[in-house]
């Protein structure tokens, strides 16, 4: 197959397509806006990356439906129980498991 432009866009169309949507809980978008740009660009990319069905070190929480991605020293809890991805809550790796 000739990678053309139009068979380009069709891939790009594809993959899009199968990205879930992601939303951001009240606390995260907190927990987000506090830090440095170049962290919080680095979660978002890796949440992106999930929704979309990349592979990412991923673990499921012990006694919840909830798992966590590990970005970094940062953790990111998400609900994905239906098609949209909810992240829960995220920090840095000691803190983000108290509740």
């Amino acid at each position: 197959m000739a990678f053309t432009t139009l068979n380009c866009f069709r891939i790009a169309l594809g993959y899009i397509a199968m990205m879930k949507p992601v939303i951001y809980s009240k606390s995260a978008q907190k927990s987000l806006s506090r830090m440095q740009p170049k962290r919080q660009f680095a979660i978002k990319a890796k949440v992106s990356a999930f929704a979309r069905g990349e592979s990412v070190d991923l673990k499921r929480l012990a006694g919840t439906a909830l798992v966590r991605i590990r970005v970094g020293n940062d953790r990111v809890i998400i609900d994905e129980q239906t098609n949209l991805v909810v992240v829960i809550d995220l920090g840095p790796r000691g803190g983000i498991y108290k509740e």
